[in-house]
């Protein structure tokens, strides 16, 4: 029974810190990813809920990266916080090995891994499909209807505008002039207007503008004789309306099909299904290669213009042709060689470019799975530094817990370059991140279970002390 009260005590001094830290870890990500791409969001009318709806997707893509951080920084805070407490060393004085107090956060690591990979593979593939599409489709729109005084405003497809003066409401207008080239044969149409009015339809699919006093000038093209004659129509006008495509403005909903071809969007069988076809596709070009020079580019060599001599081999080929069919074969061999190189290049390319895919997509089939991992190796990190630097709180553990994260991260990111360069295989460059915290994570848990000193300066500086010590004389 005291056993399931401990376990209980340690699993509600870690939740707080840890889900605190979770979402404090994404929504850093979260605000890194929104000022990127602030310029292509903002201007754009969005409403209140496709900014909710991108903002909620983007925000849940960041769990997973965010997930090892925060399980290290809340391990550091937690058993940090104990041992600045004694409440580690009373728990380790009642007979308990510090795997044991461990053992209850460790369960529940196991269980955040098992979540982790299943929120990867299953639910996050979804969610960025969603944030992608979302994020294409605010792009691709245009900004929103902003007519300023005495510019001309080209957002309108068909459409230049400049209006001398506008009301304080926005929406009366004087001394306006409009170009007109919606038939796309040029400005071919001049509106001038002392007053107009402009709002957008109920649907809001189309602006309004009503024009007041005013000249409409029009050059007649249509004519074969227009460029000698130049004819023109004059309509001046005491009330004229003109209804303008606005249907650019709003945000179309791209096919969600469209974007299904990324690794992100993938589970890890799906990823698996994509590397086989790639694999197959690379080896379809190598056989293609093979089979165009011993079926084509070999056999042209012993054909020119007409020739059909067969012969044993290529000297003896030339050598059997006279001085005009040899220069016609020479060039014949020279023009297959030209063509030959230039099919290889493009042949060369395109597996180039197809293994590149599939490196990608192999390193986002590892990132799946090996970042259930990093919790658990980050968590023996986190614990073991808290019970050894025995300090609580928001002050030291922090700092020490994001240089920690940093380091994990920024190795990973480098190391994820280097086997897209083909500097290292996929195994060894995605997981070599955590072979290299795995060795100290270890050292760090075996310190913290024989209670060393680890980052105390006195068991350093004692023995040297020590050492050079002088004795003093006997009297």
């Amino acid at each position: 029974m005291k056993t399931k009260v401990l376990h209980s005590y340690l699993l509600k001094a870690y939740l707080p810190p840890f889900f605190l830290t979770l979402f404090i870890g994404v929504f850093v990500f979260f605000l890194i990813h929104v000022f990127t791409y602030m310029d292509d969001i903002i201007g754009k009318g969005m409403s209140v809920w496709v900014l909710t709806q991108f903002f909620a997707y983007s925000f849940l893509t960041f769990i997973p990266v965010a997930m090892p951080l925060a399980v290290l920084l809340s391990s550091i805070m937690t058993f940090g916080n104990l041992a600045e407490n004694y409440e580690l060393a009373a728990m380790k004085s009642c007979g308990l090995s510090l795997f044991k107090i461990l053992r209850p956060v460790l369960v529940f690591i196991f269980f955040l891994s098992g979540f982790t990979f299943f929120f990867n593979n299953f639910i996050l593939p979804e969610i960025t499909l969603k944030s992608a599409r979302m994020l294409w489709d605010i792009r691709q729109a245009k900004p929103t209807l902003n007519i300023k005084e005495g510019i001309y405003y080209n957002q309108l497809d068909g459409y230049s505008i400049k209006v001398g003066k506008k009301s304080k409401d926005g929406q009366t207008l004087y001394n306006v002039n409009i170009y007109d080239h919606s038939t796309t044969v040029g400005n071919n149409i001049q509106l001038y207007a002392d007053s107009g009015k402009m709002k957008t339809s109920a649907d809001t699919n189309f602006l309004q503008i009503q024009l007041s006093n005013g000249t409409r000038y029009e050059d007649i093209l249509q004519q074969e004789s227009h460029k000698r004659t130049r004819p023109l129509m004059q309509m001046i006008y005491k009330e004229l309306n003109i209804n303008v495509d606005m249907s650019g403005f709003k945000m179309k909903e791209t096919e969600e099909e469209l974007f299904k071809g990324h690794h992100e969007m993938m589970n890890v069988w799906q990823i698996n299904n994509e590397i086989d076809t790639m694999n197959f596709e690379i080896q379809k070009k190598h056989h293609n290669l093979k089979d165009q020079f011993s079926n084509y580019f070999l056999n042209r060599t012993f054909r020119v213009y007409g020739l059909n001599n067969q012969c044993s081999s290529v000297k003896t080929f030339y050598a059997s042709l006279n001085r005009d069919e040899y220069a016609r074969a020479v060039e014949n061999a020279q023009n297959l060689a030209r063509s030959s190189s230039s099919f290889i290049d493009s042949i060369n390319e395109e597996i180039k470019n197809k293994e590149l895919v599939r490196l990608q997509y192999a390193v986002g089939w590892h990132k799946k799975i090996n970042i259930s991992f990093a919790c658990i190796v980050l968590f023996f990190v986190g614990a073991s530094l808290g019970a050894i630097i025995r300090k609580g709180g928001m002050g030291l553990p922090v700092v020490v817990a994001v240089l920690f994260f940093l380091l994990y991260y920024v190795v990973t990111i480098i190391f994820e370059d280097l086997v897209i360069e083909e500097f290292y295989t996929v195994v060894f460059g995605t997981w070599f991140p955590l072979m290299l915290f795995l060795p100290l994570g270890i050292f760090l848990t075996y310190k913290a279970a024989k209670d060393s000193a680890l980052f105390d300066l006195s068991a350093y500086v004692e023995p040297i002390k020590h050492l050079f010590k002088k004795h003093k004389p006997k009297i």
